[in-house]
């Protein structure tokens, strides 16, 4: 889709002008969203088939001490499963323009760093989110990808659309003749010099 246009001359060569018109390519921010945006979704939707629990928040809100069963490798509960279910669709909603997927990488890439770090502090994630190792690993990896993917550049084409006249630096465009030259017999005038050719009228028949 074709986002902005901008016109530019290009002057490398001064005998010619190009008009250009460049162009939004593919983005390169999306593809991570999409791929990790899967898996945690995935992961997270099939985890609630092994473990649904979600501890009260009202007790355990900060200081409990949730646990949870194994899928895969991680421990998780249903807290669990809920904060990678909203990171993988937080995700998959950012990847349909460049800018929204690295801003949701960037909010979802700080948020599962942080569930990371308190799960690797404390156990698990606000007395909430059961953890073990491989849990904090999981988070870990896609939360340092995507605050990577922030810096991801989108790709740019250059279109050319014909040629324009060239212009002066006072805006006003000028076109160029070939200087033609008429040959002219010996001893003849040029032709600016020469007087208005007149045209004699006889009498008129019957007069």
């Amino acid at each position: 889709m074709l986002l902005r246009r901008r016109r530019r001359a290009v002057e490398d060569d001064p005998a010619t002008d190009r008009d250009v018109v460049v162009e939004h390519g593919p983005s390169y921010a999306k593809g991570p969203n999409l791929v990790i945006g899967s898996i945690l979704l995935a992961y997270g939707l099939t985890g609630l088939l092994t473990n649904a629990v979600f501890p009260d928040a009202s007790s355990s809100f900060p200081h409990g001490n949730p646990t949870g069963e194994h899928w895969l490798g991680p421990e998780v509960n249903g807290w669990t499963n809920f904060f990678t279910i909203a990171a993988g669709g937080l995700l998959l909603f950012g990847a349909a323009q460049h800018h929204l997927a690295k801003l949701m990488s960037f909010l979802v890439g700080c948020a599962l760093g942080a569930c990371a770090i308190i799960a690797l502090v404390n156990g698990d994630v606000l007395g909430l989110a059961a953890a073990n190792g491989w849990t904090e690993l999981g988070w870990g990896i896609a939360a340092a990808i995507l605050l990577l993917n922030v810096f991801s550049p989108r790709g740019r084409r250059e279109r050319d659309v014909g040629t324009t006249a060239t212009a002066d630096r006072g805006g006003r465009f000028q076109r160029r003749r070939p200087a033609t030259t008429t040959a002219e017999p010996d001893g003849a005038e040029p032709a600016t010099e020469r007087a208005p050719a007149t045209t004699a009228r006889g009498p008129q028949d019957g007069s």
